[in-house]
């Protein structure tokens, strides 16, 4: 018996089935769809569309599908393959439906090709491999090129280093050049002021010396004691300024070769502020005068002596060296805490405030001093001698009008 009009147009295979597994009716669908006509298919077992390795286990699943029949698709999770009647396997989708007349049970199975959605899914599991394939390699690509590039990055790094490495070595020897040339030429400098002051500062005092010797000569055989007497003092004076020029050479050559030691001791820095004041009397210019001020009574102090006396008097000949006659000069002292303080004021010629940067260097002259002797090394024998005990030396001057030193030198016990 054929199905209704509807269901034999339907475009799914539909077969209904008995208890024993015979074909009871087929639609249109179920010919085109296995190649066989409805007579060939009718009385038929239902195994016939079913392939050789699965029909053995087919009548135990249709046996136990009529025990408790439940509409439902047939196979959920697997792939389910027909046999057409030219023996091709076909992929497909099976539902089951049971109908009951009385006692007796039919199936209704609905069959559906899914060979072109199966083809596609192929497709797109083939697609997915290779481009899991193509991203395998593409990574591996990747990968390789990444290793690559590190090796070139870390050969160029290797490279860079060595460059660098050159460039300072380079900019090393080229500032290594420019340090000996500067000291080439500081040293040039040097040596020609050494040179010059030299000639000046030794000439004059020897010039003084002869010419007032033959003077001397002259009036005592004239019996002219008075004047003789100046010339004399002229001698020791010029005599004094060598001395004294000669024990600046000895001082800057000791301090050089690290000879000169300062050796804290107990003394009182009052007195021998006292003291160097008493000897300035003998070459300070007419009218001078020093004025100190000491605050405070005087008391022990650990510091060298003889550094310390040398830097008095040195700050102290150049206060009246350079300031003119009937000036004052303002000494004064005190201490404060663990330090011993001292501010030495003139009101002579001052210094160039463009030049005072250079004011502690070796042989160095303001401008407004050439005509004044000197050696330019006492300031930069100062600042040694300072340094050696541990002190600060600063200073503030105006030209024409002044020069202020401060010292301070710390006067506790060495632990």
């Amino acid at each position: 018996m054929d199905l209704n009009p509807i269901c034999d147009q339907a475009s799914i295979g539909i077969l209904v089935i008995d208890q024993k597994g015979e074909i009871e009716r087929v639609n249109q669908f179920v010919e085109k769809l296995f190649g066989y006509t409805k007579d060939e298919l009718v009385g038929q077992n239902i195994e016939i569309l079913i392939p050789q390795a699965v029909r053995s286990r087919h009548a135990g699943h249709m046996k136990s599908y009529f025990g408790s029949p439940l509409a439902r698709p047939m196979g959920l999770g697997l792939d389910l393959f027909a046999t057409r009647k030219d023996g091709v396997e076909i992929p497909v989708e099976i539902s089951l439906s049971f109908f009951e007349e009385g006692e007796r049970r039919t199936v209704a199975a609905f069959v559906n090709d899914i060979s072109i959605r199966k083809k596609a899914e192929t497709d797109l599991r083939e697609s997915e491999e290779k481009l899991q394939q193509m991203n395998s390699r593409l990574e591996q690509r990747v990968s390789e090129r990444t290793a690559e590039l590190a090796d070139a990055l870390l050969e160029l790094q290797e490279t860079n280093s060595i460059l660098e490495t050159q460039i300072a070595l380079t900019a090393k020897a080229e500032e290594e050049a420019r340090n000996a040339l500067s000291k080439e030429q500081e040293l040039s400098e040097l040596k020609s002021r050494f040179v010059s002051m030299a000639s000046h500062e030794f000439r004059t005092p020897l010039t003084s010396i002869l010419s007032s010797a033959s003077l001397i000569s002259k009036y005592i055989e004239a019996g002219n004691a008075d004047r003789s007497e100046k010339h004399l003092g002229r001698i020791k004076s010029s005599v004094r300024n060598l001395t004294g020029i000669l024990n600046d050479f000895l001082s800057l050559e000791k301090l050089r070769s690290g000879k000169i030691q300062v050796l804290a001791e107990p003394c009182f820095l009052q007195g021998i502020c006292e003291e160097v004041v008493e000897e300035m009397q003998a070459i300070l210019k007419e009218g001078q005068k020093i004025e100190f001020t000491p605050q405070g009574p005087d008391a022990e102090s650990w510091v060298d002596p003889h550094a310390f006396r040398n830097v008095i008097t040195n700050l102290l000949s150049n206060a009246s060296k350079y300031s003119r006659e009937g000036d004052l000069i303002e000494f004064q002292t005190w201490r404060e805490g663990g330090e011993f303080g001292v501010k030495i004021t003139d009101h002579g010629i001052g210094i160039p405030a463009n030049e005072q940067s250079r004011l502690f260097d070796r042989f160095f002259r303001a401008k407004n001093a050439q005509n004044i002797a000197g050696t330019g090394l006492g300031l930069h024998l100062v600042s040694h001698y300072l340094n050696l005990m541990g002190g600060e030396i600063s200073f503030s001057s105006v030209e024409n009008e002044g020069t202020t030193f401060s010292l301070k030198i710390p006067i506790n016990k060495p632990s």
